[in-house]
């Protein structure tokens, strides 16, 4: 749902579906790639195969070749269609969210990508239809140089990251977390966590403090 120079290439990508009341519901095995056509634009293939428990589910609907272009204009990401269109913020290299709709799928989107290593990213969001959300979705990727798909553990239970957050959503084995500006236009976007294996987990802060800085820990 987003990407720049630091997610080009090919990838495979595992998609974990969830009903916003938390149910997992299934998951799509992704092939995307992102290659540049020209200064400052690239072109970004996604090919989804949605798992056949997901039938019935707006997710099905996923399924296929999607295609769109995307002009980078210093930290912003203009997704220009056909496909996808809206907006992406870069906060750092390898670390964006990003809004917007899909027209030809029929929903609306938040997402985010963090490249939490050079081989592996975090990565999904909410698809939702005139504000209500219908899909949350959790995901990573590596390499498709790799040839293994990626999985997720989905046994592993979200951590907390404090009471700092205004809203939180517990989508699996990850947690998301947005909060609102506030007085002090210290705005925490995003709190991502995966586990990865016997490393432990890795938790993303989004921060805008007017640094756009991210921190990615690992324990």
């Amino acid at each position: 749902m987003s990407g720049d120079d630091s997610f080009g290439g090919a990838w495979l990508v595992s998609e974990y579906v969830y009903d916003p009341d938390g149910t997992y519901r299934g998951s799509v095995a992704q092939r995307r790639e992102v290659v540049q056509i020209a200064e400052g634009h690239l072109r970004v293939t996604q090919l989804c195969e949605p798992a056949a428990e997901l039938a019935g589910h707006p997710m099905a609907g996923f399924a296929g070749e999607w295609v769109f272009e995307l002009e980078v204009a210093g930290t912003q990401r203009r997704y220009l269609g056909p496909d996808v269109v809206g907006l992406g913020i870069e906060w750092q290299p390898g670390a964006m969210t990003g809004q917007g709709l899909w027209p030809r799928f029929g929903y609306e989107f938040e997402s985010y990508s963090v490249l939490v290593a050079p081989d592996r990213q975090l990565t999904g969001g909410f698809f939702s239809r005139a504000g209500r959300s219908v899909a949350d979705i959790v995901g990573v990727a590596v390499p498709e140089s790799s040839g293994i798909a990626p999985r997720l553990d989905l046994m592993a239970p979200a951590p907390d990251p404090g009471d700092r957050w205004h809203l939180h959503r517990e989508v699996g084995p990850m947690l998301v977390a947005v909060a609102w500006p506030s007085p002090s236009q210290r705005r925490r976007l995003w709190a991502i966590s995966d586990r990865l294996g016997a490393t432990g987990t890795v938790l993303t802060e989004f921060l805008d403090d007017g640094e756009r800085s991210v921190s990615v820990v690992v324990g």
